[in-house]
């Protein structure tokens, strides 16, 4: 080193103390933004994960784009700052920019004690390097270097990245398990936060649920705590097929989707907030039905109508009969039984009794009978089936009761017409058709006097039509009867008056006999004059 050059050392070391508190300067900010950066990483990774439960992947995802962000920001603000060269003219130039009154002596100095050189090639002349050299050491000593220095900005950035990074580390020592959890978690770990949303499948017992194969089937899910924004259902079918679909929500806490026609088994979970529920079975089996229905009806007795053969009932299911009559039925279901019900009456007003079941000719639990007695003019019955898988039948299974009521004889009186004038002599021929809907058990002609001679009026009296007065036996559905009222042999006068009506029952047994009463036919007595005088 040059005499001039060690007379210069003050001032270069000076400029070279400022040449480090340039590098720390830049060192400092450089640290400072990439701690700003690390909190800012720290902060949007914890809250986005808190908030929306990231998947391992984006987790990850996120690390290494933070690690390349981190690394592009250390290697712009710290490593290539700190790498670029700062030499003493360099310095010098800065200085004296800052300070004009120097007025390039500063660089001068410098330059000219690299044992300087003229443009001709000859050595300057060392007295006047000298004297560049001490005015420059004397002009610069009474000046700090370092004053050229603003690090007011890189302060600010430097405290600023102090606050966020004591705020975090202070956040993580008040919750060291949500520090740990996100610890974890940031690099792709498993370990999950506290759970705040609980998720439960309604309407499904032990995680299992039985439909009929074909019908619509609605999940609902209800949640405790946190609302879920959107719950995801993912389900699997059986047969391969799989899909995700998002629930709909419901009032209150509630959402739900609809599979419409199921047709066949399937699992599904439900996923929403942070938690997932458990695997849950949907099964499909087929409701029951009836196969075919047999229907024997028993007439009363007294009806003496031919009952339903054995080996040719009927099949419709609907009942229309005549009251009293027992009507049993039979019939095959296409399921298994594990209970069958009648129901007899309309809905909301039926009485339930419990069916047989019994196994069919394959010894399986598939045969059902039952009976009931016609007792209303309108009325119904209806089935219910529990088969062994779970499932009632699906739709209603209702048949029709008409009742038949069993009405009086019908008497339609052929002779006489109506009211008429005889003489005491009179024989009157009487004629009637008496029909009935089950057959006819007796005709009677009744008759009474109303006389004005004492003792001659008489109650009524009653004679029935036999066998020689009927056109047929009783107990046939039609019968035409003749006699004739002798009116000669009643003693009677004129003024007196025989009255005269019909009767005619059925063989009902049950509550008494139907009785029809004919209109009363008034037979005046008047002389034999008098009845020629009639026009």
């Amino acid at each position: 080193m040059s005499p001039l050059a060690e007379r210069l050392a003050p001032v270069t070391q000076r400029l070279s103390r400022l040449r480090g508190a340039i590098r720390g300067l830049f060192a400092i900010d450089g640290l400072s933004r990439l701690g700003l950066a690390l909190a800012a990483y720290v902060v949007l990774t914890f809250l986005l994960d808190w908030s929306l439960i990231l998947p391992a992947g984006v987790r990850l995802f996120l690390l290494i784009a933070g690690v390349a962000g981190f690394g592009f920001l250390a290697f712009k603000r710290i490593f290539y700052p700190l790498g670029v060269k700062i030499s003493d003219d360099d310095l010098a130039l800065f200085v004296e920019r800052h300070f004009p009154e120097l007025d390039d002596r500063l660089i001068s100095a410098i330059q000219l004690t690299r044992e300087p050189v003229d443009s001709t090639g000859t050595s300057q002349s060392p007295e006047l390097v000298a004297a560049l050299v001490a005015d420059a050491e004397q002009a610069t000593s009474q000046i700090d270097f370092r004053r050229v220095i603003i690090g007011k900005h890189v302060g600010k950035i430097a405290g600023w990245a102090a606050a966020a990074l004591l705020v975090i580390v202070g956040a993580a020592v008040a919750k060291p398990d949500y520090a740990a959890i996100y610890a974890n978690r940031v690099v792709g770990g498993a370990t999950r936060w506290p759970q705040r949303t609980h998720l439960k499948v309604l309407d499904f017992k032990d995680n299992r649920k039985v439909i009929a194969r074909a019908d619509d089937l609605t999940v609902a899910v209800e949640y405790e705590g946190r609302r879920p924004s959107k719950p995801m259902l993912e389900y699997r079918f059986r047969t391969g097929e799989k899909g995700r679909e998002y629930m709909s929500p419901l009032a209150g806490n509630r959402f739900q989707f609809t599979f419409t026609r199921v047709t066949g088994a399937f699992e599904f979970f439900i996923e929403g907030g942070d938690d997932v529920t458990a695997t849950h079975t949907v099964d499909t089996v087929t409701p029951p039905s009836l196969d075919a229905v047999k229907v024997y009806l028993e007439y009363p007795t007294y009806m003496r109508l031919t009952n339903t053969p054995p080996d040719r009932p009927e099949t419709s299911g609907n009942v229309s009969a005549p009251f009293g009559t027992k009507v049993r039925f039979e019939a095959l279901t296409n399921e298994d039984l594990k209970s069958a019900q009648l129901a007899l009456g309309f809905k909301g007003k039926e009485t339930v009794a419990e069916l047989g079941v019994t196994k069919n000719g394959e010894g399986r639990p598939r045969a059902i009978s039952g009976a009931f007695t016609v007792s209303e003019a309108s009325s119904e019955y209806s089935l219910s089936l529990t088969a062994e898988n779970g499932l009632n039948n699906r739709d209603p299974i209702r048949y029709s009761i008409r009742g038949i009521e069993d009405r009086p004889p019908d008497i339609v009186v052929k002779d006489p017409l109506g009211d008429e004038f005889v003489t005491d002599l009179c024989e009157r021929p009487i004629e009637i058709e008496v029909k009935d809907d089950h057959g006819i058990a007796r005709i009677v002609l009744e008759h009474r006097i109303l006389s004005q001679q004492p003792n001659k009026s008489t109650d009524w009296t009653a004679q029935e039509f036999n066998r020689e007065q009927n056109s047929r036996d009783y107990g046939e559905l039609l019968i035409r009867s003749e006699t004739v009222l002798n009116i000669g042999k009643m003693g009677l006068q004129a003024g007196d008056h025989v009255e005269v009506r019909f009767r005619a029952e059925d063989y009902k047994d049950v509550g008494g006999r139907n009785l029809r009463l004919s209109k009363v036919y008034k037979m005046s007595i008047v002389s034999v004059g008098t009845l020629e005088k009639e026009p």
